[in-house]
């Protein structure tokens, strides 16, 4: 049976995401301007605008939509790929409920940090190095993988898809 649950953006996660495309949009309207009165050549203001631009349009490729379980394992859809995790490759499924995972003491390797949610590779004490593709800080599961780093994700109902996992996953 497949299962989607969604990965609906918390309110930081929408706030920071709307004044970071807000910045970039005044950026570039900026340059424009600059190119118009002359002040900025027009190679240098093409570099700038692609080093702004090129970022913010792959965050929107990376950040994730949903998450798919089935009988096979669980992935997670972005609109660029479906990253797959199978069964066989699950150690355990844990809910991160004490503290927050992406806190001052997690350092952000690369990736997105509140953008779109918390996108890339994540260093933080106990855990150590993990992928995340969380958009909700607070409804976060870190699956343990046998081979490889552990994966964080957020589902929108996270009181459902444990339980799914714990029926379906553990063979």
């Amino acid at each position: 049976m497949k299962t989607i649950y969604e990965c609906l953006q918390s309110k930081s996660v929408k706030w920071l995401s709307a004044i970071f495309y807000s910045v970039i949009i005044l950026s570039v309207f900026f340059i424009m301007y600059q190119i118009a009165r002359g002040n900025l050549n027009l190679i240098i203001a093409w570099a700038i605008m692609a080093v702004i631009l090129i970022p913010a349009i792959l965050s929107f490729f990376i950040f994730p939509i949903y998450v798919v379980s089935d009988d096979e394992g669980v992935g997670v859809r972005t609109l660029a790929r479906t990253k797959r995790i199978p069964y066989e490759n699950i150690d355990r499924i844990v809910r991160v409920d004490e503290q927050p995972l992406f806190s001052r003491n997690t350092i952000r390797l690369f990736g997105s940090g509140g953008v779109f949610g918390y996108i890339g590779w994540f260093r933080t004490k106990g855990i150590g190095t993990f992928l995340s593709y969380a958009t909700d800080e607070k409804n976060v599961f870190l699956i343990y993988r046998k081979k490889g780093k552990p994966v964080a994700i957020s589902v929108n109902d996270p009181d459902e898809f444990l339980p799914y996992y714990l029926k379906g996953g553990e063979k």
